[in-house]
């Protein structure tokens, strides 16, 4: 089979059972990974520039500015450069440095926000965003926390292959909140198909969607978990179609980030490794019935993009990050001893 265009390759991730890392349940996950810039994002992304295309609200040669963690940017960078349009990204400091070099190379311009203010006062990536798209002439403002486009593509794309892969069989959807477009697409869609379908929001602890939904007063935190729960609620989250919410450690999100690639040779983002993370915690808590339950979820992104962060011992270290791996230290002594013999200089990385 032969695609014309990059945009041939948008959606239609495969679904893969997660089977070593979840002995005992029943799990599976879209690998959004999989997408062109290897996200999740760069579905929203390609329907939040093709709808504005399709009104004239954006022409060939405008700008298009949007407020970014990384991966919408990156997606807005594919959508851009198909409908010949400049794009700048404003992103917040402790974003990864990979991401800000992906999304320079895609021919982004970057503007670098200080993480330390919140994200719509005065200097923060959100405030900048939309200061900037009213002074820059002929510019446009993609807002995935507002453009109903962001859940509309899940809606329209992800939660039908998402049900379909699994015929219908689906008893738990997880998945992390950002911006709610994904979560708040698939579910709407899913609980359209089946309302006995539970969705399951999961978050970092420090974030303000799960105090939101028990209607609790929220208070945010910093986590480390970058591309999620922000400190501020969008309005593209729908919490009518959440069943509840749950929150874990950053610790845990990084471990299974480790566990996964150990276990299931899936290099993913630490998004990933939140849900994931979620979905043992939730059913450590919760009574598994029989006939076991069918689990679903979605992988958003590549942990190609966090070698600085997340696979960074001296990161891990400096954040108190501590993680339990199997000692190689007798393999690791055979090489030393045998490459201490070698002429030439050689060492372990």
């Amino acid at each position: 089979m032969i695609f014309e265009g990059i945009e041939s390759f948008l959606g239609n991730t495969p679904m893969m059972r997660i089977s070593r890392l979840f002995r005992d349940l029943n799990v599976f996950a879209k690998l959004e990974y999989l997408n062109p810039t290897f996200s999740i994002k760069d579905r929203p992304a390609y329907y939040m520039i093709q709808e504005a295309v399709r009104k004239k609200k954006i022409h060939p040669g405008n700008t298009v500015i949007a407020a970014t963690s990384g991966n919408t940017g990156l997606g807005l960078c594919l959508a851009c450069k198909i409908n010949q349009l400049n794009l700048i990204c404003t992103v917040f400091d402790s974003v990864s440095i990979e991401k800000i070099a992906l999304l320079k190379s895609y021919g982004a311009h970057v503007v670098v926000c200080d993480s330390d203010v919140p994200s719509d006062e005065e200097g923060g990536y959100v405030w900048v965003a939309k200061s900037l798209s009213q002074e820059i002439k002929n510019s446009v403002l993609i807002d995935q926390f507002v453009d109903i486009n962001n859940p509309l593509a899940h809606y329209q794309t992800t939660g039908p292959e998402l049900y379909e892969q699994l015929r219908g069989k689906i008893d738990y959807f997880f998945s992390t909140i950002g911006t709610g477009g994904t979560i708040s697409g698939i579910g709407r869609y899913l609980k359209e198909k089946n309302p006995s379908i539970k969705v399951i929001g999961v978050e970092p602890e420090g974030g303000i969607y799960r105090d939101t939904f028990l209607q609790k007063t929220p208070l945010y935190s910093d986590h480390l978990i970058h591309s999620i729960s922000d400190n501020f609620i969008s309005q593209n989250m729908d919490f009518s179609v959440v069943d509840d919410i749950i929150s874990v450690k950053d610790i845990d999100s990084f471990r299974l980030c480790y566990e996964l690639l150990d276990r299931e040779q899936i290099c993913a983002g630490t998004s990933s490794g939140c849900v994931l993370a979620g979905i043992k915690k939730f059913f450590e808590r919760t009574e598994v019935i029989n006939p076991e339950p069918i689990i679903t979820t979605v992988l958003p992104d590549c942990g190609l993009k966090y070698i600085d962060t997340l696979f960074n011992p001296d990161y891990l270290e400096q954040h108190d990050i501590r993680l339990d791996g199997k000692s190689d230290d007798e393999l690791r002594q055979q090489i030393a001893k045998t490459i201490a013999q070698f002429p030439k200089k050689v060492e372990i990385a």
